[in-house]
């Protein structure tokens, strides 16, 4: 160890820990076996450099210098090893816990360079939308219905079909309907008006489809899933109200009739 005098300037600190931190450091002890005269006479140095100089000491300061006289007037007690514990324990202890944050400062010193600019923006609570889409109206759904009627109008194998006798015709169930399309909704969570009426194998069973879907926004078990600005058609999408209170519901569905 070294006897010379080292000089600091106080605002190269900042506290008393930094200080005697860089004076172990400096003389390459081990905080956990400081040599408390040594420091202790560096330490003083440094205050009266300070006060010779006319630098404001903060009180911190001098309370530690107070802190090592205290310790290394325990030091020359005798005490036993074994029994009595070392005066310079807690001294060591806060160094240490000192030097470990002192390190994590420097690690986060570039992390703090990146993205210390940056904000961040709380998630906007958007309650469920339970209304209508706006933009909507009664031409465009009979619109995409008429476009589907051609579908199945080009479809057909012969016209005579088109003027079999009514009594001829199978009765299509609208509630059997129903039941697809919750089926269908069910296993995905949006669809399109095409994909629920695709199955529809002849114009009986595409109205009855058609009716179904109307029934079901009637009592709001679904949902139309479309922007206020997109008009309706053929891929305008479904979707099952996660919300939906089934009430006096279920019995409006019982009530829908059979088309033919």
């Amino acid at each position: 160890m070294t006897d010379e005098i080292i000089t600091y300037r106080i605002n190269d600190f900042e506290g008393p820990l930094d200080l005697l931190l860089s004076l172990i450091e400096k003389n390459k002890m081990d905080i956990a076996d400081i040599q408390i005269s040594s420091i202790f006479d560096q330490y003083m140095q440094y205050i009266e450099d300070a006060r010779r100089l006319d630098l404001g000491i903060a009180c911190e300061f001098i309370v530690m210098a107070s802190t090592l006289m205290l310790i290394k007037s325990k030091m020359l007690l005798p005490r036993d090893p074994d029994k009595d514990e070392d005066p310079r324990k807690e001294l060591a202890d806060a160094l240490l816990i000192y030097q470990k944050a002192k390190a994590d400062a420097e690690e986060l010193k570039p992390l703090y360079a990146e993205f210390s600019g940056r904000l961040s923006k709380d998630n906007d609570e958007i309650p469920p939308e339970k209304g209508f889409p706006l933009g909507l109206s009664p031409s465009l759904l009979s619109k995409a219905f008429y476009t589907m009627l051609n579908r199945l109008k080009q479809a057909e194998h012969s016209p005579t079909e088109m003027i079999n006798p009514l009594i001829k015709r199978r009765v299509v169930s609208v509630e059997e309907m129903i039941e697809g399309v919750l089926r269908k909704l069910t296993a995905q969570k949006e669809v399109s008006f095409f994909y629920l009426t695709a199955d529809a194998q002849d114009r009986t069973e595409l109205i009855a489809t058609f009716m179904g879907i109307l029934e079901l926004i009637k009592i709001r078990r679904i949902l139309i899933c479309a922007d206020e600005e997109e008009e309706f058609s053929i891929t305008t999408k479904f979707c099952l109200n996660e919300d939906y209170t089934p009430e006096e519901s279920e019995n409006e569905i019982t009530q829908a009739t059979s088309l033919s």
